[in-house]
């Protein structure tokens, strides 16, 4: 699925889906008016960790974010990813952690998601 700012990236094995990333484009006032993209929504299915599923999904859309002129790509991770093997992907692909991150919920969120247990994936 593509929009002009909005691109969901599927990795499909046998017609199944398996992985998924999202990446949202934004202009910046700054950095020349280069666009940031802004990954989310990065997941593989438990049956196909570890197999280069999530690292292609990382590369297609980091080549894509490097093609359409994007000064930056941030992506935040969840503290319970340290150790599930997202944070050492992330660093292998080059991004380094630099910030703090802040979110609100809008809505309701199961508790699983809060606590950061593996019952929230």
């Amino acid at each position: 699925m593509r929009t002009d700012d909005l691109t969901v990236y599927l990795a499909e094995i046998s017609g199944e889906t398996v992985g998924t990333a999202t990446v949202i484009t934004l202009p910046n006032l700054t950095y020349g008016c280069a666009p940031t993209a802004f990954v989310e929504a990065v997941g593989v299915s438990p049956d196909h960790r570890r197999r280069g599923v999530a690292t292609a999904l990382m590369a297609r859309l980091l080549d894509d974010a490097r093609f359409g002129g994007c000064n930056k790509v941030q992506l935040l991770s969840h503290k319970r990813h340290a150790t599930d093997g997202a944070h050492r992907l992330y660093t292998a692909l080059g991004f380094s952690p630099e910030a703090e991150g802040f979110r609100l919920y809008l809505r309701e969120v199961p508790e699983a998601v809060r606590a950061g247990t593996d019952q929230a994936r």
